[in-house]
């Protein structure tokens, strides 16, 4: 038996200590991840502050019903005559099997065997009589999977086929049912009409590139008005952290990718709307020497977070309250 070695234990367990206070320290740049370790998420997203971000669906810039789509091809019925000829040649087709399968392997009673006489044809026997059976069956179900199928596909991306099947409508009239994001829209336009995806869009970049440079400088006052006060108050804890630290965490040639929304609401008298932000930069963090003490300050890093923006219904001052990270 081994004798127990301890020091590879003492040394596994300080390698993995090592490892995970290395992602822990990563855990610590950039805004939204700062703070306590592990933290995903920072701020309010109201009564979904605790489910995770839902990812966009769509690129579509109008939450409009889209252009109609071609409508499915009708399937025509067979002609009546088609069938028959069908099962005709089915019923056919198995007798001449039939009568292959005796010219190969003979045919008749034992007792025309034992008798020594030839076979010379006794009719229709038992096996074909089976075997015309399964024939006829296999054609009955086959005809009947033809009949029953639907008209129109069950699924579309405009509408439920099975309500345009029972009433006999093409897919085309049926009533366009929105996506949730959508449907999120939709209410919030209903409130502000002059209200544009593109629009909101550049707004939202440009908070983007606002509030990362003020976290880089230390310094939320200048970006307080588009910060909602929740977050706002936790993000200033982690700065005041940092600060007592003697860390500052550089954010440099900030390039956002893409913005596409994600999820639309409207709860307790505000507009809430989640984007999925796909950026890069430069992330790291140095001491108050400018020593860089963790990340690289040579090799953009890309991300993607979900950021979430709120608004008194009727506003048009939109603020940051929450930042998720991908779960």
């Amino acid at each position: 038996m081994r004798e127990f070695d301890g020091k590879k234990y003492i040394i596994v367990i300080l390698a993995v200590f090592v490892i995970v206070f290395s992602f822990a320290q990563e855990a610590l740049a950039r805004v939204g991840k700062s703070g306590s370790i592990g933290r995903s998420s920072i701020g309010s997203r109201g009564s979904k502050t605790t489910l995770p971000p839902k990812q966009p669906t769509s690129n579509s810039s109008q939450a409009q019903r889209p252009v109609a789509q071609p409508a499915a091809p009708v399937m025509q019925p067979a002609p009546a005559g088609s069938f028959w000829r069908s099962f005709a040649g089915g019923m056919v087709g198995g007798m001449v099997g039939g009568m292959l399968f005796h010219s190969l392997f003979g045919g008749g009673t034992p007792a025309g065997y034992a008798a020594g006489t030839a076979y010379q044809g006794g009719g229709i026997g038992l096996f074909d009589i089976i075997l015309l059976a399964v024939i006829g069956y296999i054609i009955y179900r086959i005809v009947k999977s033809k009949r029953g199928q639907s008209t129109y596909p069950q699924q579309y991306s405009g509408g439920d086929y099975s309500t345009a099947y029972q009433a006999g409508l093409p897919p085309e009239e049926l009533p366009y049912q929105p996506t949730e994001l959508e449907a999120g829209l939709n209410d919030i336009r209903r409130y502000d009409q002059y209200f544009d995806e593109d629009r909101f869009k550049d707004i939202v970049s440009d908070m983007f590139y606002k509030i990362q440079t003020a976290w880089s400088r230390r310094d939320l006052n200048t970006v307080k008005a588009i910060m909602a006060s929740e977050i706002f108050g936790d993000l200033n804890a982690d700065i005041a952290k940092m600060k007592a630290d003697g860390r500052i965490n550089k954010l440099e040639n900030i390039g956002v990718r893409s913005v596409k929304l994600s999820e639309a609401w409207q709860e307790n008298g505000k507009d809430y709307i989640t984007v999925e932000i796909a950026a890069s930069m430069l992330d790291y963090t140095t001491d108050e020497a400018g020593r860089v003490i963790d990340g690289d300050n040579s090799a953009p890093t890309g991300f993607l977070e979900y950021w979430t923006f709120v608004r008194a219904i009727g506003s048009s001052s939109w603020q940051l309250t929450a930042i998720q990270q991908p779960q």
